[in-house]
């Protein structure tokens, strides 16, 4: 019963939070008179945003890494745990680009722009993958 119908739900997710996303970043870019990077391009402000960037990326891969291994050794359990750790790091590799973006970079609004693009872009994941998954909050808090 969980996954009965979870393709069609998956797909619906992915499309709705896609292009939720994208339709909101767009406002957001006009908003802030941001413009638009290409996809694969290098968005480091300077050559000391790049290290900084390196090493919170470093990290997070081992604390990730780490801490899927209590996911494996305790269950379902410990899946909250990776879920704040993940969404932790997450939060601290925004706020060094934010940091970095408000320091150094051309556009005074760029780094609100990234501020917003995360939070909005958080939210609208969250809201479709509750609305449409409800089961896995049963699983993500044993309820």
């Amino acid at each position: 019963m969980m996954f009965e119908d979870a393709g069609w739900r998956f797909a619906l997710f992915l499309l709705g939070a896609g292009s939720s996303i994208y339709l909101v970043n767009i406002l957001l870019r006009k908003i802030f008179g941001v413009e638009r990077k290409e996809f694969f391009s290098d968005n480091r402000v300077n050559e000391t945003h790049k290290k900084w960037d390196r090493i919170v990326n470093g990290l997070s891969a081992v604390i990730v890494f780490v801490t899927s291994f209590a996911v494996y050794e305790y269950g379902p359990a410990a899946s909250l745990y990776l879920l704040l750790i993940t969404a932790a790091v997450g939060l601290v590799q925004v706020l060094v680009r934010a940091g970095f973006e408000k320091k150094y970079a051309d556009n005074t609004n760029e780094y609100l722009y990234t501020l917003f693009e995360s939070l909005t872009g958080t939210v609208i994941i969250v809201t479709f993958g509750v609305s449409l998954f409800p089961e896995m909050l049963g699983y993500m808090f044993n309820i």
